[in-house]
This record gives structure tokens, sequence and C-alpha cells, in this order.
């Protein structure tokens, strides 16, 4: 097979995005998606099922410059984030912290896609390193950078055509998981907002049924390793509530026995690196991770003798998350401090009404677990094809 040293703008048009006025509100919520790192919940997704934010007419007119037809390929290019991908299904914009590329008619888009993320590592290094927070990656830099890459169209057909089935397939479980967790949201808010209207529940402090361990405080040296356990960290919290399996790190230090945790139990992360609270007061459930796992500061354990479902839907889609998250501050950085949280007050149904509850919601979210865990092997499974394909390791026919 025959390789060729290419620059990235030599295999399509390199665009930077741009962010309209945001003082004016006519250039928002309209039908283009706008596209932010913050959009981007993993580096294993392809294509994003929404973007909190969307442009008009008028605000895609304002950036029609930085239009992106389908199938452009979205690159984060700064932060932490660097190497976070996706693929655009229709026309969309980009904010200023995305490089993207519209490839040339000489390259399979799908197969373009796979290459970068088969080559992200290397853009990671040189924007400062996983975690740093700190590195960026120009337009200038990344559309000179040089890649070795193959111009056989069929090949590069052969190949997005083999890691395209998985991808497929994790798009229609995420699907899946999107709608069981729509009805979960949906038969919780209308069977406990009847509960409030009708005057069955009773007004408490989150003292009375809960409290809450801490997590710990680790160095640099403590994470950068090859074995150990695994750490749950703030990553692993998604905007808003739900647990993001690809946030994982490993972790080699001491730790306390408090500070483990288990599946099924319930994490509140109590930071934010934005001022969006995105992840602040938000919870998760831990799923089964192979192994002992421990929280770090940036979370709380929750420890109480209510069903952990419930609660975990009482804070997600009760609004009780959205409202503590109101109390963290800092100037650059969120904080909560978690002795607020047990002082907020909720309206709380009499426990037939919670085991009636969990009888309907448990298996909604056995089954959201599953699929997830489903998930968790495809992309297993295409990671370790996507470096043997790329390399020519692997032979295609």
């Amino acid at each position: 097979m025959k390789y060729s040293y290419k620059s990235i703008n030599e295999l399509g048009k390199v665009i930077t995005g741009k962010t309209p006025r945001t003082e004016n509100s006519e250039y928002f919520n309209g039908l283009y998606p706008f596209i932010t790192p913050t959009d981007i919940h993993s580096f294993n997704e392809k294509y994003l099922s929404t973007t909190e934010r969307t442009l008009s007419d008028l605000g895609a007119l304002q950036l029609k410059g930085n239009l992106l037809p389908k199938d452009s390929i979205c690159f984060v290019c700064i932060g932490s984030t660097i190497g976070k991908m996706c693929k655009t299904k229709c026309d969309s914009f980009t904010n200023q912290q995305i490089n993207s590329i519209i490839p040339y008619d000489d390259y399979n888009s799908d197969y373009l896609f796979y290459y970068m993320r088969y080559i992200k590592d290397y853009f990671i290094s040189i924007g400062g390193g996983t975690g740093s927070g700190k590195g960026i990656i120009n337009k200038t830099v990344f559309s000179k950078t040089k890649v070795k890459i193959v111009n056989d169209f069929d090949f590069q057909n052969k190949i997005a055509i083999i890691l395209s089935k998985y991808d497929e397939l994790i798009d229609i479980n995420n699907k899946r998981i999107k709608l069981l967790e729509q009805a979960a949201e949906i038969y919780f808010r209308k069977s406990y907002e009847s509960k409030i209207k009708n005057k069955n529940t009773s007004t408490i402090r989150l003292k009375e049924i809960l409290s809450f361990t801490r997590g710990l405080s680790y160095s640099s040296e403590e994470i950068d390793c090859d074995e150990g356990i695994t750490l749950v960290n703030l990553k692993n919290i998604q905007a808003y509530g739900g647990f993001r399996r690809d946030g994982n790190k490993l972790y080699n230090g001491e730790y306390k026995e408090r500070q483990l945790v288990q599946q099924g139990d319930l994490i509140m992360g109590v930071t934010d690196m934005t001022q969006d609270r995105r992840t602040v007061g938000s919870v998760a459930l831990v799923p089964f991770i192979n192994g002992k796992s421990v929280i770090s500061a940036d979370l709380i354990k929750i420890i109480s003798n209510i069903n952990k479902s419930f609660l975990y839907c009482l804070f997600r889609y009760g609004n009780v998350s959205k409202y503590i998250s109101q109390f963290a501050n800092g100037a650059n950085v969120l904080h909560l401090k978690p002795e607020t949280v047990l002082k907020i007050k909720i309206q709380m149904p009499n426990e037939h009404f919670i085991s009636s509850f969990i009888k309907i919601i448990n298996p909604l979210l056995e089954e959201i677990e599953l699929l997830n865990q489903k998930n968790e092997i495809l992309v297993n499974q295409r990671d370790l094809l996507l470096p043997r394909l790329m390399s020519g390791k692997l032979e295609v026919k």
C-alpha cells in the first residue's frame, strides 16, 4: 500500500469557528447546530444528537464564511479537550475552539474522520498533553501539520465501512438510551409533581435523609501511571447529570475505605471548571467498574437509606441539582461547599410512593446500564481495529 505525506489543508479546507455577538439574541435559537467542545461529551462520539445552542438564519448569515456542510470533521484544538471530534449531520457552525476540515472529493470523509482520531494523540502532545487545560493548536499549526496517509480511495472506503458499522451500532444504542432517559424523566416529573400538587409530600431538609463522604485529593504523579485503581472524577459527570464512562483515570496513591465507590452509589459534582454550572450539583449513579474505584475531591458520595435510584431522579429531574448549583461560587472555577447541600429544603413523598416508583424506574435504569455496557464493548473493539487498519497491519480485502 502506497502512503504519501500531506498537510491537513491538502486533505480538505480548514475552517476555524467563530462565535456571534452573544448579546444579540436574534442570532440564536434556530435550525443550525452551533457546536462547542462541551457539546462533544467524549472522545468516542461520531455524530452529536444535540447541541446546547443553535443559530438562527440571521446568525448563520453573520457567520456564512464559517459554514460547515454535512460530513465536515470538527476537531477540538484547545485545553484539556484537544482531540475530541465529531462529524456534522447537516449545515453547522462551531465556535473558535474548534478547527474543522471540509474534505476534498479525493478523500472519503469517514476515512479522514477515523484517521484524525487515529492521530489525535499527536495533536494532544503538541497541545500540551491530556488534562493540561492550557494547550492550544491554532489554525496555522493545524493546517500545516503533515500526516502519512493512503491516497487510494477504494482502500479508504473499505476502512470507513468497517469502522462505521461500529459507530452505527453505538448510535442506535445511544438513541435508545436517550429515549429511556426521556421516559424516566417524564414518568418522574408527572408522578412527583402530582404528589406536590395534591399536597402528598412533606417539606424536609436534605440533612434529614442523607450525609456525604468527600473524595480524595491527588497529585499529578499519582495519576501518571499505567496501573492502579479507578479514580472516578469530575470528568465522569455528564453535563447536568449522568455518568460518563470515558472520564476514568488510574490512581496509585493512598485512599480511605469510605472513599471507595461501587455500582449503584450516588455521586455529586461539587466543582465546575466553567461558569455554566454544568457539573456542580449534578449527580450520577456509578455503573459497573471492574476492580476498586475511589472518588476524587471534586465529588462527594451521597449516603442515605433512601433508594439511590429515586434520589438520582429527584436531583436530576426534580430540579434539585439545578437549585443546588446556584450556591456554588468562584471567580474562575466554581466550588460548592458540600455542607450547603444538607441545608436545602425539598418536597419529600412517602415511602409507599418511593417503593412504587422504583419498581417502574429500575428496569429503565437497568436497560440504560446494559446498553452503555454494550457500547463500551463496541468502542473497545472499534478502537482495537483502528490502529491496525490505519497502519496496514491488518489486511483489508
